[in-house]
Parts: C-alpha cells; structure tokens; sequence
C-alpha cells in the first residue's frame, strides 16, 4: 500500500503568502516613518548646534570687550554694526586684542550675522530665512537700552549687548533674543606702547 504525504493546500500557501506581504508592508512603513523621523531630527540637531555655535561666538566675543580710545579699536555701535576690540577674536590669538566687527545684513531675503576681523575676509555666522526685523541694543549705565553706542557720549563699553531677531513663521512672529553680558570696566585700556612711549 502507498502511504499518501500531505503537503500544503493552495489556500494554505496563498494565507502565508497574504500575512507575509502584509507583514512586510507594514515594516517597510514603519522603517520608512523612522527614517523620515530620523532625518527631521537630524536636521533640527544640526539646524540648533549652528545656532548655539553662532550665539557662543557673538557672546565669547562681546564679552571680552576691550575699552579703548584709538578710533580703530574702540567700542562703537548702532542698531545694524559693532565696531570693537576683543581679547576673545575668532581668528587672532586668544588675550591679545583684536579689531573685529558684527552687523547685520539682507541678502536674497535672507537675513545675516557676518563677523569680520581684519585683515581676514567676512564670514557669514548665522542666516535667518524668514527674518522680518533684527537689531542690536545697548545697555547703558543708567539701565536703558540705547539703539546706538557713541564712545565720544557714552562710556567705553557698554554693561551689555542685545541682539533681537524677529521671525515669521506662518504667520506668527517668534523673537530670538542673544544677550552678551560685558564685565564692568571703568577705566580705559591703555597699550603697552603708550605707557613706554606716551600717546602722540
């Protein structure tokens, strides 16, 4: 006698074949959610790690102010420029005071914070896309914010430094606000060749 195998029934293999696809459908979605997920991430990380970077530097820089008299170095802004000279250069050797520059500037609708230090080219720091409104302010001794800093009115340095970007997104305006705080200084730097050699 011959002994009859039982193997699988069409409508066995077409079940396994329908909850496999659908199985797989269902991974595949899920990995493609993840990597969407994944790549928004990344981008807000990396979108986040240039601001604080950009902020850091614009403070660093800021707040180690040097009060000076020459024309070149000293202190001096207005809501779109800051002209000073600082111990913390983003090219120049740490501690040894450095012309440099902030301002703000527009380019293809895109609002710029651009650094500059001579004799080195300016460097774009910070884009915002949607900037509607952006200026720099003044803490002034008294506790009022100045839109400009004039060294021949104010002191050398002001207590600090405010950078506000307004952002429109869809509709709703959102405000940056950096704020670098200066150390009180209340006496003028004098270089070192001024106190061989006297001021000309």
């Amino acid at each position: 006698m011959f002994r009859s195998s039982r193997g699988f029934t069409l409508v066995e293999v077409l079940v396994v074949l329908t909850m496999v696809s659908m199985l797989s459908a269902l991974l595949f979605q899920g990995f493609g959610y993840m990597l969407a997920t994944y790549d928004r991430l990344q981008d807000r990380q990396s979108r986040e790690f240039r601001e604080s970077l950009a902020a850091g530097w614009w403070r660093d820089s800021l707040e180690a102010a040097v009060p000076y008299y020459e024309s070149p170095l000293r202190f001096a802004g207005d809501d779109n420029t800051i002209s000073a000279s600082s111990y913390a250069p983003l090219w120049e050797s740490t501690g040894i005071p450095s012309e440099m520059k902030w301002s703000l500037e527009q380019d293809s609708g895109e609002l710029l914070l651009v650094y500059t230090e001579p004799p080195m080219e300016a460097v774009v720091v910070q884009r915002w896309e949607r900037a509607v409104n952006a200026a720099f302010s003044y803490l002034s001794e008294a506790g009022e914010w100045q839109q400009d800093w004039r060294p021949e009115r104010d002191r050398q340095l002001p207590e600090a430094i405010r950078l506000m970007v307004q952002i429109s997104d869809n509709g709703v305006i959102d405000t940056m606000v950096l704020t670098a705080t200066v150390p009180i200084r209340k006496s003028q730097f004098v270089p070192t060749t001024d106190v061989l050699y006297g001021r000309e």
